[in-house]
């Protein structure tokens, strides 16, 4: 594997995303949430959660979004809902380190602030506005960015080794490790450190899979580095403000003021630059929205502009919704609220995986389904009669043959029977091909044959046809491919049921899926009890309730699945993935289920608005056509009573005049 190719990975949005996590909410957590040595065990859980994340949302890469729109509601709103929740957790992200940005100016300037962020912060929106406006004029995404960000990132980490190296002890590791609520606060701690792993793997050939394992092996080593520095430095205890930046507090307590204008401009740098490369990614999910794979938002947003390059529209929706963020928002509440929203998506996107694979395509229970094979037909003599008799005999066995290749027959008494023409010469049968159609009726066989072979499940009938043990071989020594072929024409080969599908691929049934709906729902009542156990401090539930959402994981991998698709992700992953979601989630649902509860409403209403599901009031088609109404007149009906068939006539209905002043459409729809 080539350098270039993890360069390529960090540039696509993991390294802004790495960035955040070790510049602006590890020193969050570290400071004002959980003591230090936590974040070790919160980190290696959140590796373990970021990968099957990252598996889960990779799965869908190819995944064919018009054809799902089209096919299934359901399916569509879980993908939509995670897509909507994404770009939730952008908006954060853009809206923390506008936040962030803004401290660290007022730190530069000397201006006088409060110790926590000023509320409502005018400065972080002024930043937002700026990047818009530069997004707008036609400012692109570059990979001098990363070299920036990456530049400041080395050079936090620095000043942290160096402060750890002199005023650094390991006081914090003879105390409990994970203050000041336990369990709940390693949770909490893992939950807030998800989003800093990437959220998609690269192409799965050999070199991207090497590539995953590399970024998220660097995203782990440098978040346990940072982890243990601050675990030297700071000691945990309650404090009553909520601290933005918590470094300048740091090297205050620690004898190293003289170094906070020089830690806040690399602050400033490494936040800019990850503002720069998530800020694309938010726009870019509002222009995706408004594109024809997805059709939620008017197809104008996506256009661009011809002057700049860029889609003006939604670069100005995405900064308005991000101004808006880092205007009345705290930090606190837009951590929580990230955290919140990226563990949405990855339980919406495991939710959709562990049930696809599991459902019929056709919902039709046929336990007697048969493959195909080939027999020899039979030497039976055929019947030679042009009765009544034996044309209605004709027509049974060719209705039969036409049942063995599979084509749809409507009721009998609807098909006109053709009128047998006589012929005075005795016609010959004709060989048919294997996907033709006779050109002349075909002449009538034994019935015992074809019945038999119809309603045979498994060994093909007997044949009257004796096999011999050899062929006569032709005259002349050499035989072609063209000679083959008229052997084994000759050997009257047909199509024949033979036997239950079954036997060699087991696709899923309305039987299977029932039994995938209850383990989904005892996965549901599972998750349900851990998460109860957890809240409640009672262990033996908690382990009850994720053994058994382990257990029914497992044994789904029996019930009859599609396997050969491009959604292929085991149940089991999908299983924990949806309960470690929901356990993170109650650990930060104190201050972000209000905002991830109104986005959830607000993508709800764009999924199931009016004008496409329940009103036709602006398709004028449908009112034009409706007016043309084909009708029987009952006068004409009883006038030709005594003939043979009633005269059906077309009535036009008209709508009835406007008793008001008539006016002048404001615009005129149709053909021009």
């Amino acid at each position: 594997m080539s350098s270039a190719s993890l360069l390529d990975a960090l540039c696509s949005g993991s390294g802004a995303r790495l960035a955040l996590g070790t510049t602006v909410i590890i020193y969050l957590i570290a400071y004002n949430e959980a003591a230090a040595p936590g974040l070790l065990f919160g980190t290696l859980l959140a590796t373990i959660y970021g990968a099957m994340a990252a598996r889960c949302k990779s799965s869908l890469r190819s995944l064919q979004m018009p054809y799902v729109r089209a096919t299934n509601k359901f399916d569509f709103g879980c993908l939509f809902l995670a897509t909507w929740m994404d770009a939730l957790a952008a908006m954060c992200a853009c809206a923390a380190l506008a936040r962030t940005l803004s401290t660290c100016l007022d730190a530069m300037t000397g201006r006088n602030s409060p110790a926590n962020e000023p509320w409502p912060d005018v400065l972080g929106v002024a930043v937002v506005i700026l990047v818009t406006g530069m997004f707008m004029l036609g400012l692109e995404h570059s990979k001098a960015f990363s070299f920036i960000m990456t530049l400041g990132m080395f050079g936090l980490n620095a000043i942290l080794s160096a402060v750890g190296w002199w005023r650094g002890d390991f006081v914090a590791w003879s105390e409990n490790y994970f203050q000041p609520n336990g369990i709940n606060s390693l949770f909490l701690t893992t939950a807030l450190l998800t989003y800093a792993f990437p959220c998609v793997w690269p192409q799965p050939n050999r070199n991207g899979r090497l590539t995953s394992l590399l970024v998220l092996a660097l995203v782990s080593i440098s978040l346990l580095l940072t982890a243990i520095c601050l675990s030297t430095v700071v000691h945990y205890k309650s404090r009553e403000d909520y601290v933005a930046v918590p470094l300048f507090n740091i090297l205050d307590e620690t004898g190293f003021h003289k170094l906070v204008p020089a830690s806040a401009c690399l602050i400033l740098l490494t936040s800019s630059a990850a503002f720069l490369e998530i800020f694309p990614e938010l726009y870019g999910i509002v222009m995706r929205l408004a594109t024809s794979e997805w059709r939620i938002l008017s197809k104008q947003i996506s256009y661009e502009s011809s002057d700049s390059g860029n889609p003006v529209l939604a670069v100005f929706i995405a900064g308005s919704l991000c101004a808006m963020l880092a205007f009345a928002c705290p930090l606190q509440h837009l951590s929580y609220t990230l955290a919140a929203s990226h563990i949405w998506s990855v339980f919406l996107r495991a939710f959709y995986l562990l049930y696809t694979p599991y459902r019929p395509k056709f919902m039709q229970p046929s336990s007697s389904e048969s493959s195909l094979s080939y027999s020899r037909l039979s030497t039976a003599p055929i019947a030679k009669s042009h009765s009544s008799s034996s044309s209605a005999a004709t027509s049974s066995s060719s209705r039969l043959k036409r049942s063995l290749w599979n084509i749809a027959l409507s009721k009998q008494s609807g098909l006109k029977r053709p009128k047998n023409k006589q012929r005075n010469k005795p016609e010959v049968e004709k060989e048919w091909l294997l996907l033709g159609e006779p050109t002349s009726p075909c002449p009538q066989r034994e019935g015992r044959d074809v019945e038999s072979t119809v309603l045979s499940d498994g060994e093909p009938p007997p044949s009257d046809f004796e096999y011999p043990d050899k062929f006569d071989k032709s005259d002349s020594d050499t035989s072609t491919d063209i000679d083959a072929i008229v052997d084994e024409y000759r050997q009257k080969i047909k199509v024949t049921t033979a036997g239950p599908l079954e036997r060699s691929v087991r696709v899923p049934t309305v039987s299977s899926w029932r039994v995938t709906i209850f383990s989904i729902i005892v996965i549901g009542l599972g998750i349900a009890l851990c998460v109860a156990g957890l809240v409640l401090r009672w262990a033996p539930a908690a382990f009850t309730g994720a053994i058994g959402v382990f257990i029914v994981a497992i044994m789904m991998g029996i019930i009859p699945q599609y396997t050969g698709s491009v959604i292929n992700v085991s149940p089991v992953l999908c299983a924990m993935s949806l309960l470690l979601s929901v356990i993170f989630f109650s650990a930060c649902a104190v201050h972000s289920w209000p905002g991830v509860l109104i986005w959830l409403l607000a993508g709800l209403v764009l999924v199931m608005r009016c004008d496409r599901y329940c009103c036709n009031c602006f398709e004028h088609t449908t009112i034009l056509n409706a007016q043309l109404i084909p009708s029987v007149s009952s006068k004409t009906a009883h006038s030709t009573g005594g003939l043979g068939a009633a005269s059906s006539s077309t009535s036009i209905r008209m709508p009835r005049p406007p008793r008001s002043v008539i006016g002048l459409p404001q615009r005129v729809s149709g053909i021009r």
